[in-house]
């Protein structure tokens, strides 16, 4: 807020404190505060206040973003400017959120006064038609669209050439006064609008540029002054008439019938068109904003593709970049691009223009890639620390043991706002930095909150060891447990959306010296979308895995350490197999996600559901494949074999360092050699490596002596390889590393492994036949990612070698 605008800020919020303290309301009542902005700006017009009174109305817009009243009024004020573009602007923002609310009459009043106000906006006339087909007043349909189509053929081009191909928006806006259709038309368009015809001057000006009169009509179209304060960057562009379901239709990403079932769904909720068709699955976020884009004619950007300049994006506060929903992308001269999402916020735009002094100009990327940004740019960990700090207990609390805090207390605590905005923040700083696990520890003097990333935990945040019992106790209540019971483990779970996103997320407690600890296991229900070349999946090892899923019957085990990715390797390769005519059956300890048209079973020892029952059970559901989420003893290892031999493919996992290693595992648990030979059909044995940033990525040459873990490495010529590595930079938190793909080993069983396991032999053995007969070993696939420069040797090191 823009200092002389200071009086009115401290004015306003000195009547919200009244009101709250006076009513006993709560420190944060939306209705209260909208309703107090919309006065204070109500009265600082009757004043003659103009900056206050728009500072008010868009503080009003801010808070309720879809209420009209505020709009209006904003427009009004605008409208009685000299120069009535912004007041355009405002409205047609109305008059778009209104058409995607499904709410047509106020669309259609927004769109009549935006009309009469910018009489030779074309898209002004294109939505206000559309707006007249809703509303029944289908007999100007055909004046208005004479009257947008003579606009659009008399219009003569302000750029040509190249310079035209390169502002394609500026060839295609039609200027005011350059023709039109016949005075009758005119006369019903201005009726239509409500506009009276003959003492209005703006009803004048309507006719001569319908009617194509030089002298009535503006020499010009009206383009806001530079200076102008409420449609900086905005007012260059023009509004497509197009509404967003005719686009997406249109591009080919939802069909007529999900519009329409939609917009009934609008109906009842009233919620924008477009997030109601990504929260049904049918467009995704990216879709969205390139519909947003193309409807508002304005150019679409992939943040995470794009270079940020991180400088450039941290002239705007995170406060103020979180608010609003926006990033500065890069910086040229006195002009910034800034990304949004929502480009009919109406407020960012002078928001933004009054903290930086720039001019802006705008671009369009999903919340999700703006979300994710933030987390890179604006981080979080102080943020939430203060949060945490200024909600710390009395000395009485403080210092007494989290166990003597009264039940009473904590759900004080818990309900208390900071404590709840910090729980939301770091679930979703734990979303955008994609970790897997949120550790809570505890310890003698803080509070230590841990994210495991690709892999490797890393420190979030210390909050204050004060906060402790009312931030576990949060999160307890959130996992429907009990937060009276401090001394035995429990588990829990969450289900929460967020950055577009559908998480499930898994609780557990564990009680310690120090008080309880919390790790929180995030399941991101998107992953169960990814395909096997996604996965590190490529050429002779997806074929030969694609050939053993797709085989009618048979035993598939995927190996490895707890973290390596198997249950995320079988669930893809059911996703891959997962087709109308076969019946997939599961029981899974936990079920982590939910694939459609698989009947997931959840193991419950408590009442007797076991791996062991819950598989006879399943033999008796006529099952065409069955995953089992591991094999742990000789009776579930039994069943799963004779399931595989009577027709059934059966995939599970088992903790095993390779693949060779799974068949004596087997024997070990005590099931007979002949029967893992004549069911075994395949073993994956896999492991995750951390795959460098693209953003740091840099080639170097290593020691000589480090190359002898990569055996024969070829040196183009040169006394050492080439390899790669991450230097560290924001976009990977300074790590170096960013995601993490699948180092594999597959051993399909042939006639001579078959006759070997029959024979007893050892894992070595086995091992040895294996690569004879063309296996990759998890160190050979190892070496080739990091010849391609996909991961570091020291990564690979790390993970494949530690047995070597």
């Amino acid at each position: 807020m823009p200092g002389e605008h200071a009086g009115t800020v401290a004015g306003v919020r000195e009547q919200l404190a009244f009101y709250r303290n006076t009513l006993q309301l709560a420190d944060r009542d939306a209705a209260l505060e909208v309703a107090v902005w919309f006065y204070a700006g109500v009265l600082r017009q009757k004043a003659g206040d103009f900056e206050a009174a728009v500072a008010c109305f868009k503080k009003t817009i801010e808070l309720a973003p879809d209420d009209p009243w505020a709009y209006w009024e904003l427009a009004g004020l605008y409208a009685g400017q000299s120069d009535a573009r912004p007041a355009v602007v405002v409205l047609g923002a109305l008059g778009d959120r209104c058409a995607e609310r499904g709410h047509w009459s106020e669309a259609h009043a927004a769109f009549a006064r935006a009309a009469e106000l910018a009489p030779g906006d074309v898209d002004v006339l294109v939505s206000l038609r559309r707006a007249s087909e809703h509303t029944g007043h289908t007999h100007v349909l055909a004046q208005l669209d004479a009257a947008i189509r003579a606009v659009r053929e008399r219009r003569t081009p302000a750029l040509a050439g190249e310079e035209a191909a390169e502002h394609p928006a500026a060839s295609q806006s039609p200027a005011p006064g350059e023709g039109g259709p016949p005075w009758d038309a005119a006369e019903v368009i201005l009726d239509h609008v409500g506009v009276s015809p003959e003492p209005s001057s703006l009803a004048n000006e309507l006719r001569g540029t319908l009617a194509g009169d030089p002298a009535a009509a503006p020499t010009a179209e009206p383009v806001a002054p530079a200076d102008s304060p409420s449609v900086e960057g905005a007012v260059t562009r023009q509004r497509w008439g197009a509404l967003l379901g005719e686009i997406v239709v249109r591009e080919g990403w939802v069909t007529a019938e999900q519009v329409k079932e939609a917009l009934a769904s609008q109906q009842l909720n009233g919620a924008p068109l477009g997030r109601i068709l990504v929260n049904m699955r049918a467009l995704t976020e990216e879709q969205l904003a390139r519909a947003l884009a193309l409807q508002w004619n304005l150019p679409y950007t992939n943040l995470p593709d794009r270079e940020i300049e991180f400088e450039t994006a941290r002239l705007l506060p995170a406060y103020l970049a979180r608010r609003h929903g926006v990033v500065p992308v890069r910086r040229s001269g006195n002009r910034l691009v800034v990304s949004i999402a929502d480009p009919a916020n109406v407020v960012a735009i002078d928001d933004i223009r009054l903290v930086t002094g720039l001019d802006v100009d705008l671009v369009i990327s999903s919340p999700v890639d703006i979300a994710r940004v933030h987390g890179m740019i604006y981080g979080g960990q102080a943020d939430i620390e203060e949060i945490l700090r200024g909600s710390v207990e009395p000395e009485a609390v403080r210092d007494a043991p989290a166990e003597d805090v009264t039940v009473e207390h904590l759900r004080a605590m818990v309900e208390d706002a900071p404590i709840v905005r910090a729980v939301n923040q770091i679930l979703a700083q734990a979303v955008l930095a994609e970790a897997s696990d949120i550790h809570i520890e505890p310890h003698a003097q803080e509070v230590k909150v841990r994210f495991r990333v690709d892999g490797i935990l890393q420190d979030f945040m210390a909050p204050p060891k004060a906060v402790q019992a009312a931030l576990i106790s949060r999160i307890k209540i959130l996992a429907n447990m009990d937060i009276a019971e401090r001394r035995l483990p429990q588990d829990g779970h969450i289900h929460l959306r967020a950055h577009g996103k559908d998480l499930d997320l898994r609780v557990s407690t564990l009680p310690t010296v120090l008080g309880e600890k919390v790790v929180l296991r995030i399941l991101d229900q998107s992953r169960t979308h990814l395909t096997l070349p996604q996965l590190g999946f490529a050429d002779d090892l997806l074929a030969g895995w694609e050939s053993l899923i797709t085989k009618p019957y048979g035993l598939i085990l995927v190996t490895g350490p707890t973290g390596s990715g198997k249950t995320t390797t079988l669930y893809t390769s059911l996703g891959r197999i997962n087709t109308p005519e076969r019946n997939i059956v599961s029981v899974e300890d936990p079920v982590e996600y939910q694939i459609p048209r698989v009947n997931q079973v959840q193991v419950n020892p408590k009442v007797g559901l076991t791996f062991a029952s819950g598989l006879r059970t399943i033999l008796r559901q006529d099952p065409d494949v069955i995953l089992i989420g591991e094999i742990r003893d000789r009776e579930t290892a039994e069943i799963a074999i004779q399931a595989s031999m009577t027709g059934h493919l059966v995939l599970s996992t088992v903790h095993t360092n390779d693949a060779p290693t799974a068949p004596t595992r087997l024997v070990d648990m005590g099931v007979e050699p002949f029967l893992i030979s004549s069911s075994l059909i395949g073993v994956l044995a896999q492991r995750l490596v951390r795959i460098i940033c693209s953003r740091c990525k840099e080639p170097y040459e290593p020691p000589r002596e480090a190359l002898r873990h990569l055996g024969d490495v070829p040196t183009n010529g040169s006394s050492s390889a080439r390899l790669h590595r991450g230097r560290g930079c924001d976009a990977c938190r300074q790590t170096g590393y960013r995601g993490r793909i699948g180092v594999f080993e597959l051993m399909p069983m042939t006639e001579s492994l078959r006759k070997l396991v029959l024979g007893g032999q050892s894992a070595d053995r086995l091992r040895e036949a294996a690569q004879a007969a063309g296996m990759r070993s998890l160190r050979q696939h190892g070496v080739e990612r990091v010849l391609e420069g996909s991961t570091t040797m020291e990564e690979m090191l790390r993970v494949v070698f530690v047995g070597d």
